[in-house]
């Protein structure tokens, strides 16, 4: 018995048949296996797997993510899951739209939005990107009353601002504020 490990095994047959010149199909049929499989050891470069383990991540890349696959239906307003390349997804029978993003966008342009010294837009409070859990990206428009998941749309803002502000639009968010305020005064 062979002392490498499984996968192993099917690495190699699977980089055989490719050398063979078989399609994705063609192997994932001959060797029962998914297409991810066959892509991830025969992706650019030599092998998938080590371009993905050498891409990292910073915390503001993964909340663009998340920002960008928000859904807008209530069926889906707790989904979390980074979603990638698709714009609509089936569950429980109903259609859910996932990326309601007009113009595609990158971190990279999140980053020329808020600048290199972050402040959050309801309060101005300055924002350091490398604690994520001190702030959130927002949708100024909450997508349940219509917002999409555009870079217009989003908005950067400490946690607890985010937090207060909820599902309100802005107006909403203000007039409450003002509530409180009042009535901070009124009782004094």
């Amino acid at each position: 018995m062979s002392d490498k490990k499984p996968y192993q095994r099917k690495k190699e047959s699977i980089l055989k048949l490719r050398k063979q010149g078989l399609s994705y199909n063609e192997i994932a049929k001959k060797l029962d296996c998914a297409k991810s499989t066959i892509s991830y050891h025969c992706g650019k470069g030599g092998s998938e797997k080590k371009r993905t383990q050498a891409q990292k991540r910073s915390p503001l890349c993964k909340k663009v993510s998340h920002f960008r696959s928000r859904c807008t239906s209530d069926a889906y307003r707790i989904f979390r899951t980074k979603v990638k390349g698709f714009k609509g997804r089936f569950k429980r029978g109903t259609y859910s739209r996932v990326n309601n993003i007009s113009i595609p966008y990158t971190c990279k342009d999140v980053m020329e939005k808020i600048g290199d010294s972050p402040i959050c837009y309801l309060t101005g409070r300055k924002i350091d990107l490398n604690v994520p859990s001190a702030y959130h990206l927002d949708h100024v428009i909450p997508t349940h009353k219509g917002g999409t998941n555009d870079l217009s749309n989003m908005g950067i803002c400490c946690a607890e601002a985010n937090q207060a502000k909820g599902a309100l639009n802005l107006d909403e968010f203000y007039d409450i504020c003002e509530e409180v305020l009042e009535w901070k005064e009124k009782e004094g």
